[in-house]
């Protein structure tokens, strides 16, 4: 009897035909409508447990084709066995769960679309661990339902796609196949239905799931992504820039190309933001100083993301050797952020470009200050311990000697302040012997 369920669903894809000759209860038709009539009497209740017996006996005496509810009701019965029934028979259940869905779609005029994604559902819900076969039957209801899939079932079947390419058991080019088709299908859903928040969150979604994945290199991305742009269509726009810049995908033709349109079509912080990083990847710093400035005083832009445009503003200053104004905005950067070690950084390479004064402490004591900032980096953001002590470790070499010091009356931690082309710090002496 273990078994019995499982035998009998096998009995039934290979003998459908020849039943379907004798009659739509098949040779056993007596057995077959009485035990109909018992199971549904209960199933109409939702008390599946004394459902459960006759509808045995109405699956080992029916053909497929007496009752499609014998397969809808079934699956309901399955699933409170499964949570009630006897452990042992748990895996066994599942496995007729999951083959009355596959009887139906085979002897039934039905939405496969649909159907394939309930079997996908009961699939992540009864067997996760089981991965790869999760992924085949999400990829079934998708193909089956193409651009008519529910929203969730095509999100759901592309994060299982990464969770197998994180895995290593699916190819970066196979992932972005998939998404190609899911894309397809959803922009078919878009236009279909162009009010529908739900559908286009989806397609969003989609995409931050793909960016995020690890497998979008940007030359992948591009060359899925080129053919199909058009710089009037503003949504398509919108989320070829997003895609490019969740990936760093930002020193390529295409990303200008799109960036430009973004910006032609609706001027943003962003907007103005991508086009600096453009032109500053292009070393065209004038331009980018204009779009940075630009998305600073935009009126819309976000508190933080200002701080990050007058950090970007001050390296483009620095670029062009303005040391005064790219303090200035790194100072302002830190009036929003005060604890951004990148700010510190960058104010330490500042005055590491300082040149001035004319004795051996003057032309060297902006070194000291230079160390105090990147110190301060890391200070704030160990994450930029490694990067900060290279710097430290460099410019602590240029440090005036210590006899040239004793010459000028001064001592190692003695305070000490920086007079440097209308700069000024105060510090401390340290020496090299």
């Amino acid at each position: 009897m273990k078994n019995l369920f499982s035998v009998f669903i096998v009995l039934f894809f290979f003998s459908a035909n020849i039943v379907s000759a004798q009659g739509r209860f098949g040779v056993d038709s007596v057995d077959c409508v009485k035990n109909l009539s018992f199971y549904k009497e209960a199933a109409d209740q939702q008390n599946w447990k004394e459902a459960h017996p006759f509808w045995a006996q109405a699956m080992k005496f029916c053909p497929p084709t007496a009752s499609q509810n014998l397969y809808i009701q079934g699956m309901s019965i399955m699933k409170y066995m499964i949570e009630h029934g006897d452990p042992a028979l748990r895996q066994q259940r599942i496995d007729t769960l999951l083959m009355l869905y596959d009887i139906r779609i085979a002897n039934y005029n039905v939405n496969k679309g649909n159907v394939y994604a309930n079997k996908a559902s009961d699939m992540l819900t009864y067997r996760p661990e089981n991965l790869e076969a999760v992924y085949e039957a999400f990829q079934q209801a998708v193909m089956a339902g193409r651009e008519n899939t529910a929203p969730s079932t095509m999100i759901i079947a592309l994060q299982k796609a990464v969770e197998l390419y994180q895995a290593e058991k699916l190819s970066a080019d196979k992932l972005l196949e998939i998404y190609t088709t899911m894309s397809g299908f959803a922009n078919l859903q878009v236009k279909a239905n162009p009010d529908d928040e739900q559908v286009a969150r989806m397609r969003q979604d989609l995409e931050s799931i793909l960016a995020t994945s690890g497998a979008a290199s940007c030359d992948k991305l591009m060359a899925m992504l080129e053919p199909t742009f058009d710089a009037k269509n503003k949504d398509l726009v919108i989320r070829t820039v997003q895609l490019l810049n969740m990936n760093d995908c930002s020193d390529n033709n295409l990303y200008y190309k799109a960036v430009e349109a973004y910006h032609a079509l609706e001027p943003s912080p962003g907007s103005a933001y991508g086009l600096g990083n453009m032109y500053f990847a292009k070393g065209e710093i004038n331009k980018a100083i204009q779009f940075f400035k630009e998305a600073i005083a935009h009126p819309d832009v976000l508190r933080d993301d200002k701080a990050k445009y007058y950090l970007k503003l001050a390296a483009a200053y620095l670029k062009e050797n303005n040391t005064t104004q790219a303090i200035a905005n790194i100072r302002q950067a830190l009036t929003i952020t005060p604890n951004d070690g990148k700010c510190y950084m960058l104010l330490g390479n500042c005055w590491a470009a300082q040149r001035c004064g004319d004795d051996e402490i003057a032309k060297k004591a902006m070194f000291w200050v230079a160390v105090d900032y990147f110190t301060k980096a890391k200070s704030v953001d160990p994450s930029l311990t490694e990067e900060a002590n290279s710097f430290i470790n460099r410019y602590t070499l240029h440090f005036p000697m210590q006899q040239d010091a004793f010459f000028h009356d001064l001592r190692d931690g003695d305070v000490y302040t920086v007079s440097c082309n209308g700069l000024s710090e105060q510090t401390r002496v340290r020496t090299r012997k």
